[in-house]
C-alpha cells in the first residue's frame, strides 16, 4: 500500500501564511521603488527645465522672466508664464511658434495641450474642475517671500528668521521684468546656491498637508494659476505649518510650494542642478537658499 503524500490542512495553512508574509514584505518595497522612480522622473523634468533656462540665457544674455506682459493697443497687459518662453529649448519649437504672444495665454489654442515634462509623475492627475478643463503645470517660480502677510509673518516677528533688509532681500531668483532683469552675474548669492524653480503640484484642486480640500460650495469660476502657460502661476511665499509653524512648504498648494514626494520637494537651482529638500529644513536655511540677492 502506497503512503499518503498529500498536504495536510496544517501544512497548507503554513504555506499560505508564509506566502502572505512574503507578499506583505514585498509590496511596500515595490511601492517604495515606484515612488523613487517617480521622484527621479520629476527630478529629470526639473533638470530639463533648468537646462532650458540656461539655453535661454545663452541666446538672450539673461534668464527668462517669471512672467511677462506687453502693452497692447488698449493699454492693458498681455501676459504669459516662464514655461512658455522655454518651449524652444525643450524640443517644442513648433508649439512655441503656434503661440501668439500678442494675445493672452488663455486666448491661445496652442497652450491647450498637456506637456508631460511640466507634470510631476507623483502628482494626482486631475484636469477637470467643475465645468473647466485645465492644462496643468506642476512647476513654477516662487518670486518672493512676503514677510508682512500670512503665517510666515510670525517667523519674522519672533526673530526665528532674519528680515534681510536689502531692497531685493527676500526676492527669489527669477522675477518679472519690471522688477528685475536677471542674469548669471546679477544673482549675487550665486546661482549654484539659489533656487530657481519649485513644485506647486495638483492645482487647480486644493491640497492641505497631504489631503485634498473639498469645497462645501465649489467655486464655479475658473481657478487661476493651474495652467502651465498661466502668468499667475508664480506666487509669493506667505504660509507655513508644522511643529512650531516653521515648515515653509508642503503645507498647501494654494499658491505655495507643494510636492507629493514623501517628506520634501524637488527644487531646481540656478545652475540647473536639482536637489531634494526635506520639508523639516530650518526656515532660516531654506530662506537663505531661496533668496538670490540677500548676501546670504
Amino acid at each position: 500500500m502506497k503512503p499518503n503524500t498529500a498536504f495536510t490542512l496544517v501544512e497548507l495553512l503554513v504555506v499560505i501564511g508564509i506566502v502572505a508574509l512574503l507578499l506583505g514584505l514585498l509590496l511596500p518595497a515595490v511601492q517604495a521603488a515606484r515612488a523613487t522612480a517617480r521622484k527621479l522622473q520629476c527630478n529629470n523634468n526639473m533638470k530639463q527645465i533648468g537646462l532650458a533656462a540656461h539655453y535661454y540665457h545663452n541666446q538672450y544674455d539673461q534668464f527668462p522672466p517669471s512672467k511677462w506682459g506687453i502693452q497692447d493697443i488698449n493699454d492693458s497687459r498681455i501676459k504669459h508664464h516662464v514655461l512658455s518662453f522655454l518651449l524652444p529649448f525643450l524640443e517644442q519649437q513648433s508649439l512655441h511658434d503656434q503661440i501668439d504672444f500678442g494675445k493672452h495665454w488663455f486666448d491661445n489654442e496652442a497652450t491647450k495641450i498637456r506637456l508631460p515634462i511640466y507634470l510631476c509623475p507623483e502628482s494626482p492627475k486631475q484636469f477637470q474642475y467643475n465645468k473647466y478643463e485645465y492644462f496643468t503645470g506642476d512647476y513654477t517660480v516662487a518670486e518672493q517671500i512676503q514677510r508682512t502677510e500670512g503665517k510666515i509673518k510670525l517667523l519674522f516677528d519672533n526673530n526665528i528668521v532674519t528680515k534681510r533688509g536689502s531692497p531685493y532681500g527676500l526676492y527669489g531668483m527669477l522675477q518679472p521684468p519690471h522688477e528685475k532683469i536677471v542674469s548669471i552675474v546679477s544673482v549675487t548669492d550665486g546661482i549654484s546656491n539659489t533656487i530657481m524653480f519649485s513644485e506647486c503640484a495638483a492645482r487647480p484642486f486644493e491640497y492641505q498637508i497631504g489631503r485634498q480640500f473639498v469645497d462645501t460650495a465649489p467655486d464655479q469660476r475658473k481657478k487661476c494659476g493651474a495652467d502651465w502657460s498661466s502668468n499667475i502661476s508664480p506666487f509669493y511665499i506667505k504660509e507655513c505649518c508644522g511643529a512650531g509653524g516653521t515648515q515653509l512648504f508642503n503645507c498647501t498648494n494654494k499658491n505655495e510650494i507643494y510636492s507629493f514626494h514623501f517628506g520634501g520637494a524637488n527644487f531646481c537651482y540656478g545652475d540647473g542642478s536639482v536637489h531634494f529638500l526635506s520639508e523639516t529644513i530650518h526656515p532660516e536655511i531654506f530662506i537663505s537658499t531661496f533668496t538670490a540677492y540677500a548676501g546670504d
